[in-house]
């Protein structure tokens, strides 16, 4: 029995000790970080997988699942905080975003051209036009930073665009 006890403490010191000292040296080293992000991302990948494949019928299984849940959750927030800070202008994520906002927009003037007809109102077909100059206004800042003539950090300034935080 304590043959058994001391081989798991020592595994387990191991275990601690090496994510701990690879925590440290994503500190100092950039490289590390990114090295820390794939390893942050195996990690995730496979404790998602055994998390699907988990028994949840006794009380004892969902009292696990929800454990395995929020322990999933937590390494979920440290790989996305560590993402971050490895890309601060969230280039991976950037054109989606601006995607995402031109068709919000392409949707608003769709709303507001049918609100006009069915009120007979004007007003909103002038704010549709000046949503489709601001869809324009979008579509040539997003072709100038394809053909690589701005930056994340320019285009965000200048279409006033916010960073999604935490």
């Amino acid at each position: 029995m304590n043959k058994k006890f001391v081989a798991t403490a020592t595994v387990l010191c191991c275990v601690v000790a090496g994510a701990i000292g690879t925590s440290a040296i994503a500190k100092i080293d950039p490289f590390a970080k990114s090295a820390r992000m794939m390893e942050l991302e195996s990690e995730y990948d496979a404790k998602v997988s055994q998390f699907n494949a988990m028994p949840n019928q006794t009380k004892e299984e969902q009292d696990a699942v929800v454990a395995e849940g929020k322990r999933i959750k937590q390494l979920d927030i440290e790989k996305e905080k560590l993402r971050r800070e490895t890309d601060p202008d969230d280039e991976t994520h950037f054109l989606v975003q601006l995607d995402s906002y031109i068709l919000g927009m392409g949707t608003g003037v769709v709303e507001l051209k049918d609100r006009a007809e069915r009120e007979q109102n004007p007003e909103f077909l002038k704010q549709a036009e000046e949503i489709k100059k601001d869809i324009e206004r979008f579509e040539k800042e997003k072709q100038a930073y394809l053909d690589e003539k701005k930056t994340v950090k320019e285009l965000r300034k200048e279409l006033d665009l916010p960073v999604d935080n935490l």
